[in-house]
């Protein structure tokens, strides 16, 4: 009954934090590329719920603005163990977040997304990845530029802004 309970109150946090707009109707604006952290770090005295939780994340080449709000671990943990189509946000400290999917992007869209981070394995210079088609194939092989190391944070994420970059 717990979980139940757990994954109806999950399903109304998505439902409540879905953009469903397309992509063609978010109005473009223009800023400085920048990384996660920096963004994160000048929203900490903001509401998460709202500007405190905007992060930049890079789909297909394309920066776009996100809100984001992590779960705490025991919905989390159940939407892990439940959840079968959570996208992924690629994280690597200093820089831009990617992730593998975007609302209006298309079909297999869910408002739920599983952090993986991306650790750079010795002897490769860490840099920009800008697609989560450039990820994978840098994580496989028999000497793998990257490694992946998936985690338990799960976030509830909407594309608020297209963004350009300078």
């Amino acid at each position: 009954m717990k979980i139940i309970f757990n994954l109806a109150l999950a399903g109304m946090i998505v439902l409540a934090g879905c953009n469903k707009t397309a992509m063609k109707d978010i109005a473009p604006v223009t800023t400085t590329k920048g990384s996660m952290t920096s963004n994160t770090t000048a929203n900490l005295n903001s509401n998460p719920n709202g500007s405190g939780g905007i992060i930049l994340v890079y789909y297909d080449g394309n920066l776009f603005q996100m809100n984001s709000k992590q779960f705490t671990d025991q919905p989390a943990s159940s939407l892990l163990a439940n959840n079968k189509s959570i996208n992924i946000l690629y994280e690597s400290d200093g820089f831009v977040t990617v992730t593998d999917a975007i609302q209006g992007g298309g079909p297999g869209y869910n408002a739920l997304w599983q952090e993986v981070d991306i650790v750079f394995n010795t002897g490769f210079a860490p840099h920009q990845f800008l697609t989560d088609n450039d990820i994978l194939p840098a994580a496989a092989g028999p000497n793998p530029e990257i490694t992946l190391v998936p985690t338990t944070e799960i976030y509830r994420c909407a594309i608020v802004q297209h963004t350009k970059v300078q």
